[in-house]
């Protein structure tokens, strides 16, 4: 059993007694524990008067009083709820609860995120691949063109929720997104995202970042959900790091998993490389390089995801 997330104690998170179940926080009785992270829990919620389901994200209650995180809370809620766009998860509200902890109100996915399925799954079919990733670079060029950087891009972070026409991607966690604003909320030597997928210049210099840190991202989980696996070979976390910094990872999954085409592999390939000049100018530059290899045969994907 490992440590609870929720306070750090030797428990399950189930049990613990910082949990919300069974609390009411802005007319909603908050349910059974959906997820849980480092910063946040996520939990279903039901409004006592409007019987709407939702679900609703607290930061935990050890960082309530930790300023920085509480304004990347609103900030992840003003964000998701400006962009409009449907690989965004609708947002409601946000506020704070009665002993100060920050929480969004968003609407509640019925789906599993692409850890879950390639670790369920296998590594998945190339032209699903393709699908999801045309989906996320038309998402984060909704998400660039506003000034801000996903920077936490990764498999958990990226849902498959189901619908009557297919699978529909949804981009979860801004929480760290970096936006053109007033908030100074990045210094130069705090790296911002998770070791396996982030680019070397977020471990370099994470306040100086760019929409082609996203697109590294995008290529690592690409490159994991094709392969079932990470390009790292590492013994530890030192390492692991040491890795990303200097990019020594492998760029080519054709080489782990052949019957990638050629033409997919290249894509992935440069969307991996050390230096971000090399890499796609822009996640529309990418999206267009992928979309430009789907077979004809096929609908649009936007029309399939989307119905659109």
């Amino acid at each position: 059993m490992a440590d609870c997330q929720l306070c750090g104690s030797h428990h399950d998170e189930n049990q613990c007694p910082e949990t919300r179940t069974g609390q009411l926080i802005d007319g909603y009785v908050v349910g059974t524990l959906l997820g849980v992270g480092g910063i946040a829990a996520v939990y279903n919620a039901k409004h006592l008067k409007l019987g709407r389901d939702i679900a609703i994200k607290v930061i935990h209650k050890r960082w309530a009083d930790d300023a920085e995180l509480s304004a990347r809370f609103v900030r992840e809620a003003r964000e998701t709820a400006a962009l409009g766009h449907p690989a965004f998860v609708t947002v409601f509200d946000a506020g704070k609860t009665a002993d100060g902890c920050a929480y969004i109100e968003m609407d509640r996915l019925n789906g599993r995120d692409l850890y879950a399925v390639r670790t369920e799954e296998g590594p998945l079919d190339p032209d699903r691949v393709v699908q999801i990733a045309i989906a996320v670079l038309d998402a984060l060029s909704v998400l660039h063109a506003r000034g801000t950087i996903h920077r936490d891009l990764k498999s958990s972070n990226i849902y498959l929720v189901n619908s009557e026409i297919g699978e529909r991607v949804v981009l979860l966690d801004l929480g760290f997104a970096k936006a053109n604003d007033s908030l100074a909320l990045t210094q130069k030597d705090q790296m911002l995202g998770t070791p396996f997928y982030i680019s070397p210049e977020q471990y370099l210099d994470p306040s100086e970042v760019d929409g082609r840190a996203d697109l590294f991202s995008l290529g690592i989980v690409m490159w994991e959900i094709l392969v079932g696996d990470f390009p790292y070979e590492y013994e530890n976390k030192r390492d692991l790091l040491s890795k990303v910094m200097h990019g020594k990872l492998e760029r080519h999954p054709a080489v782990r998993r052949p019957e990638i085409p050629a033409w997919l592999d290249d894509i992935i390939a440069r969307s991996l490389a050390h230096k971000r000049e090399e890499r796609f100018e822009s996640a529309l530059a990418m999206k267009t390089a992928l979309e430009a290899r789907e077979q004809p045969d096929k609908p649009g994907l936007l029309k399939r995801m989307f119905g659109r």
